[in-house]
């Protein structure tokens, strides 16, 4: 509903000429367009372009049937006579043809005929350009919109025009066209009545209209206290031909700010407010919510072109002076339909800010004197037609159980509603995309195949197999060259990783998305890290702190504490045998103290088998003096710190069985692409 009910229109010279009303007057296409008539005007102006033999004058008709119908948000039919507009050599009209298919979010088409304008067309280049960075930045909008579901509010939308959606005390208002309206008066610009207030309850089953504001008059946005008491709200006069009586004062031929007070059970008579000239167009009025500011949208020239968007301040004798948004707000364009939230958070529509097409949907941060940093809502609250009027209803969830984070209501013509401007609902859903992002690395050595060389760092490993798996799934992922692999992930589910890679030990490890839903992050990012070793088969690997009482093979309990921790390595890699030996220092005979060293090693073993380790896995073997680690040989003479060195514990692999190859998956998953730019 571009222009009617937007305060656009300065003085509303709205005639009824349907045709011939009265038999005196004959409507033409010209004249019908003329009059702003744009629901009559196209249907005329076609019958004069069939018969137009003259090329300059049929491309001037055909750009007024476009014309006609873009006013009236007809963007199909504005788009067929644009087109034929620029078929007819009026090069210019690819702008608004681009427009038009914007409008109904054909974007991909639009870009294709800004490009063609910006190469035909030097003088409006530059515009064919803005629109092109409009449409490109609209694509991605709608690409990323994740959380935001949008709906129409079927129970309250009509054919006619719904728009201006307000919240109080539990009732949604809104500002209708309906049949249901008061008066008889036909809008000639709309074919319809003019709009009243109505308003609904919470199911939107029960609709009623505003008894003792609405008139004959067009009746627009409205404002509440918080009490509900006090209303102000648009009221625009018009010219009914049906009585040849004109409205009696000039101050009522323009849109005006009117208020009303519910005293004693009823509204008082609405009254105009004295905010700017008589001659001055002045709407859509919105209350902050402690009463202390009032928002509204004028065309006075003193602002920045078009409609701008000024504040009042309350004080004790009224309203004060008014006070224009300021520049990060307002432009040489429309800024309409301003709303305060509870933080006086400034929500207003705008086609002078970079938008999607039409008016957009825009919230400005309340600073100490000015509104600042306008930020576009973006797609679905914003498409390439015209939206407007947005209220909250929440702010947050109810409790953990609350999928909704933020919802509201706002209005819009775009494609796909019942009528002209629909009321439609939106909710930002707590929507959690859970990822895997993981990281295999081993240890680089300066010689590759000694351990016991420089130590350089950290190097990735690619091709390491990992098994993914939940109570209800298995897959397999495959590190790549940085060693990296990545997954989506369910919610509330707990994982094990198993990583494998033959050459080097298994390692398992645990993740989990319970209790990871987060209100403020769309994609959750589920972090896991492995280190694998590489298996060096002579290497033999210290197990540290396993204690025997002196000249004893028993384990003591502290050993067997260590032994229990490292079970899970045992778990983790199934497929290798593995020696388990036992060293003494070279205190005692040889002979004695291979016989102790291998009871020792036998009590490890016996104890790993008793734990659940295969016995088959297992070999133990008593080394006794025979691999004397220092100088501490027979003879010399050493500290017991040095000795202890040498009564040690340890592993090695002799043996594998391993049975998955280093080969590719059949299945690997990976994040999908828009999953990646989230």
């Amino acid at each position: 509903m571009k222009g009617f009910g937007y305060i656009g229109f300065a003085f509303l010279l709205i005639t009824l000429l349907n045709g011939c009303s009265s038999g005196q007057f004959i409507l033409t296409g010209e004249k019908a367009y003329e009059l702003k008539q744009y629901a009559n005007a196209p249907a005329l102006l076609q019958k004069d372009f069939e018969v137009e033999k003259d090329p300059v004058k049929k491309q001037e008709i055909a750009w007024q049937i476009a014309d006609a119908y873009s006013r009236f948000n007809q963007y199909g039919n504005a788009e067929k006579w644009y087109k034929t507009t620029v078929d007819l050599g009026r090069q210019e009209a690819l702008l608004q043809l681009g427009r038009m298919q914007m409008g109904q979010n054909r974007y991909s088409d639009a870009i294709a005929t800004f490009t063609q304008l910006s190469k035909l067309d030097a003088t409006n280049k530059n515009l064919a350009d803005k629109e092109l960075k409009k449409c490109q930045n609209a694509l991605e909008w709608i690409k990323a919109n994740e959380r935001f579901v949008v709906d129409n509010v079927k129970g309250i939308n009509t054919p006619t025009n719904d728009f201006s959606p307000l919240l109080n005390n539990g009732k949604l208002y809104f500002s209708s066209s309906r049949t249901e309206a008061k008066g008889n008066v036909v809008n000639a610009w709309t074919n319809e009545k003019n709009a009243d207030i109505f308003f609904a309850d919470k199911t939107h089953t029960t609709i009623k209209d505003f008894d003792g504001v609405n008139s004959d008059a067009f009746e627009g946005t409205c404002a509440l206290s918080k009490d509900g008491n006090e209303i102000y709200f648009t009221r625009c006069q018009t010219v009914d031909l049906s009585t040849k009586e004109k409205i009696k004062t000039a101050k009522n031929e323009f849109c005006h700010v009117y208020y009303s007070k519910f005293v004693n059970k009823s509204w008082t008579e609405p009254e105009p407010l004295n905010l700017f000239a008589d001659t001055i167009n002045v709407g859509q009025p919105a209350l902050s919510k402690d009463g202390k500011y009032l928002f509204v949208s004028s065309d006075i020239p003193a602002g920045f072109g078009g409609k701008d968007l000024y504040y009042f301040v309350k004080t004790d004798s009224g309203w004060g002076a008014p006070y224009n948004a300021g520049t990060a707000v307002n432009t040489s364009g429309d800024e309409m339909f301003p709303w305060l939230d509870d933080r006086s958070n400034l929500y207003f529509s705008s086609n002078g800010l970079s938008g999607m097409g039409g008016l957009d949907i825009f919230k400005a941060v309340k600073g100490k004197t000015v509104w600042r940093d306008a930020q576009n809502l973006k797609s679905p609250i914003n498409s390439g037609a015209d939206d407007f009027g947005m209220v909250i209803e929440k702010y947050k969830p109810v409790d953990n159980n609350d999928s909704i984070l933020f919802a509201g209501y706002f209005s819009s013509n775009r494609v796909g509603g019942k009528g002209g401007d629909d009321i439609y609902r939106f909710e930002e859903k707590w929507v959690n995309y859970f990822v895997l992002n993981g990281k295999v690395e081993e240890k680089k050595f300066e010689q590759p195949e000694n351990p016991d060389s420089k130590l350089l760092g950290m190097s990735p490993l690619d091709k390491v197999m990992v098994i993914v798996k939940s109570a209800t799934d298995s897959f397999t992922l495959l590190s790549n060259a940085a060693g990296l692999f990545s997954t989506p992930l369910k919610s509330e589910t707990d994982y094990k990783l198993t990583f494998y890679k033959p050459g080097y030990f298994s390692k398992n490890t645990m993740i989990t998305t319970v209790g990871k839903r987060n209100q403020d992050s769309t994609l959750i990012s589920i972090p896991a890290y492995a280190e694998l070793e590489k298996i060096f088969p002579q290497k033999e690997i210290v197990i540290p702190n396993i204690y025997y009482d002196y000249n004893k093979a028993t384990l003591r309990p502290e050993s067997k504490t260590v032994l229990d921790s490292i079970l899970v390595f045992f778990s983790d890699n199934k497929d290798l045998t593995i020696e388990i030996g036992s060293h003494t220092d070279s205190r005692g005979s040889d002979s004695y103290n291979e016989k102790l060293s291998q009871a020792r090693a036998q009590s490890v073993v016996d104890y790993l088998i008793e734990k659940g380790v295969a016995t088959e896995r297992l070999v133990a073997k008593g080394y006794g003096e025979t691999k004397i680690t220092n100088k501490c040989i027979n003879g010399v003479e050493c500290s017991e710190e040095e000795h202890q060195q040498n009564r040690r514990t340890t592993f090695r692999i002799i043996g594998s069985t391993q049975t998955i190859e280093s080969v590719q998956p059949e299945e690997i998953r990976t994040v999908p692409k828009e999953e990646e730019k989230k």
